[in-house]
């Protein structure tokens, strides 16, 4: 973990942000996790990890649960390299599904050559949410590259949603924000507004610059029937994430 309690909590607070997600992957375990939660449990909900196409994952899932209290869990296949729909995987989709451990996957590509983009194919999240209907499945940063498709899971499945954290490359160059307008566009023509959550890959972006490019995505609306509602834009900060929440921080 790359920041303090007191410096994530300060940057919630510019944001008027009252809860964040804190999330595991192969630098930051999930003890290290859920030790920097216990600093902040009314502000902070930790997500651990597992491989779980490797044996003992099912355990592994239950014991980061009950031992190390961490609400969710956050699975890296394209760094990790594995597909998703691995047979091998599905008990530990099964045991977080049991108990109402939301999953999250990095859906994206990532700029390393080893990093295969075969495992972040929306089609393999596609037969995952439909073998797993009550798993609640969180697609981190939109999918990226493969945005539209992953925008169409969202729509058939109740149980999937996705995240706006980084998807593109320079956060500071003019063309992304019109990239995530152009995204959000395509979202409320599918009808999938409502299932998409803020999130900002923090500390590599900070909250109150990413909720304020956010709240100026219309910038490129060329025309009023183009423009993202507003309120569908705030809902993204606090509405749509209250069925991924623990019940107590509702």
């Amino acid at each position: 973990i790359s920041v303090t309690a007191e410096e994530f909590l300060a940057d919630l607070d510019e944001a008027g942000i009252d809860v964040a997600v804190v999330l595991s992957d192969d630098r930051t375990s999930p003890a290290q996790v859920a030790a920097f939660v216990e600093k902040a449990p009314d502000r902070f909900i930790g997500f651990g990890h597992v491989n779980p196409v490797e044996a003992g994952s099912e355990e592994e899932v239950q014991r980061q649960r009950n031992e190390l209290g961490l609400f969710g869990l956050k699975l890296y296949p394209t760094s990790e390299g594995y597909r998703v729909d691995d047979p091998r995987a599905y008990g530990a989709y099964e045991a977080a599904s049991s108990i109402g451990m939301p999953v999250m996957f990095h859906h994206a590509g990532m700029p390393s050559p080893g990093d295969l983009l075969k495992h972040s194919d929306p089609a393999l999240i596609d037969e995952v949410a439909a073998s797993f209907p009550e798993l609640k499945i969180v697609l981190a940063h939109l999918g990226y590259p493969r945005v539209d498709e992953t925008l169409y899971v969202a729509r058939k499945h109740r149980n999937v949603w996705c995240d706006i954290s980084w998807p593109y490359g320079d956060v500071d160059h003019p063309s992304y924000l019109y990239m995530l307008w152009r995204d959000l566009l395509t979202a409320t023509n599918l009808g999938v507004m409502n299932k998409l959550v803020f999130g900002t890959d923090y500390p590599g972006v900070r909250q109150r610059p990413y909720l304020d490019m956010l709240m100026s995505v219309n910038t490129y609306a060329a025309h009023e029937e183009l423009r993202i509602p507003e309120a569908s834009l705030m809902a993204m900060v606090d509405e749509n994430v209250r069925p991924l929440l623990p019940p107590e921080m509702l």
